[in-house]
């Protein structure tokens, strides 16, 4: 019987198409060393010369950096930080050349955090000191992202990682997420659903719905959109079932599969992945059920250590993507799940030792077609990017 067979006598259900071909290859290249308490790496044209660029978050070190393709020179951004915990780039003015968001003054303790959310600019020479613009200080923020909602506006999303006066381990309290608009950076509250630790954002458009922005925290994965001039959220899943502070989530991203429907046609499935719970041991899959209501947990991994990365991108160009996971602890390992069959993914190994992930990003980084893998590690205080060679 034939792949395609199986697949239609499976129905709509997932089938194991997109793993009959051989994994890409990769190389490792080392940008970077020294990057005490290396925590997020971020993409962006940074000089506006058509190659994406790395931006690299240190929360050790006093300078945020980037470093400029194909050479990877280092370049300062902007120095005197401390508690450097997090970056978004977008480009506002229309230039070709994007404005950081840059989020510091970060203790996992909110009633000892800055929060200090800051606008970084560019001059004539945007491989010089850029300007620095202060516009907020909420303690504990923690993940700063742009969010472009139906309407073409572009939103600076803040997601403190817990309420201002909430305490470990449980940061009991409800949890804020704000919002601010150029060029004024008024502070706006966004109608928040979130209670204790608030991990990841991560804004959405084309899956799940037209343009939202996901979160992941003790109160498990929740979906937020902004129209017709008002926020609203809703649950997607709960997460870890375990009490708090062991349950709920802690990452999430989504992807596409490509499958086969009972009637013989290729269609597309979105997924999330998530790591679970909060800086946890679990690579998590979600899909939706038959009803197309309810999604369903699948634990596909339990043997991460401090996960703290995840990415989902087609690194094989078949249409459906894999999930990429760095753990921070144990054995410093990235991985790169596959899947091969219903419900199942394997899983084979991108660095094996000398990389403990907090932060990952995928693009095109040579321009060859292919998709390429950054990682910036803490305890190993590193930047890499991963040269996708293609299929054996």
């Amino acid at each position: 019987m034939t792949l395609r067979l199986i697949c239609r006598s499976l129905s709509i259900l997932l089938c194991g198409a997109a793993a009959v071909h051989a994994q890409p290859r990769f190389a490792a290249h080392e940008i970077a060393t020294g990057l005490r308490g290396g925590y997020q790496v971020v993409v962006a044209d940074v000089n506006h010369d058509g190659k994406p660029d790395l931006i690299a978050v240190a929360s050790n070190l006093p300078e945020l950096l980037w470093f400029e393709n194909p050479t990877w020179t280092r370049h300062v951004l902007a120095s005197g930080f401390t508690g450097l915990i997090n970056v978004a780039a977008t480009d506002l003015d229309g230039d070709g050349i994007p404005e950081i968001a840059v989020a510091s003054g970060f203790s996992t303790r909110p009633d000892q955090s800055a929060g200090i959310v800051a606008i970084l600019t560019h001059g004539a020479d945007v491989r010089q000191p850029w300007t620095v613009r202060e516009i907020d200080r909420v303690p504990s923020s923690h993940r700063l992202r742009w969010y472009t909602d139906a309407s073409g506006q572009k939103w600076l999303i803040n997601s403190p990682l817990a309420a201002a006066i909430a305490q470990p381990p449980n940061y009991d309290g409800a949890t804020p997420i704000f919002a601010y608009r150029a060029p004024e950076w008024k502070r706006e509250f966004i109608f928040s659903a979130e209670h204790g630790v608030v991990h990841a954002i991560e804004p959405i458009q084309g899956m799940l719905c037209t343009s939202c922005v996901l979160s992941a925290g003790f109160a498990g994965i929740h979906r937020y959109e902004h129209a017709n001039g008002e926020w609203s959220n809703t649950t997607i899943a709960v997460g870890d079932p375990t009490p708090v502070p062991k349950g709920g989530s802690s990452d999430v991203a989504v992807g596409r599969l490509r499958t086969v429907a009972g009637n013989g046609q290729d269609v597309e499935i979105t997924i999330l992945a998530a790591i679970e719970p909060w800086h946890g041991n679990q690579l998590v899959v979600y899909r939706l059920d038959g009803t197309g209501k309810r999604y369903v947990r699948k634990v596909v991994d339990s043997t991460i250590v401090d996960g703290h990365a995840i990415v989902m991108a087609d690194l094989d160009g078949d249409g459906t993507d894999e999930i990429i996971i760095g753990q921070r602890g144990g054995t410093h390992r990235v991985w790169i799940y596959r899947q091969t069959s219903i419900d199942v993914w394997s899983r084979s190994t991108l660095d094996d030792g000398r990389m403990a992930a907090a932060g990952c990003a995928a693009a095109d980084f040579n321009g060859d077609g292919r998709i390429d893998i950054a990682c910036i590690g803490t305890a190993t205080a590193n930047l890499k990017w991963y040269q996708n060679l293609g299929r054996e």
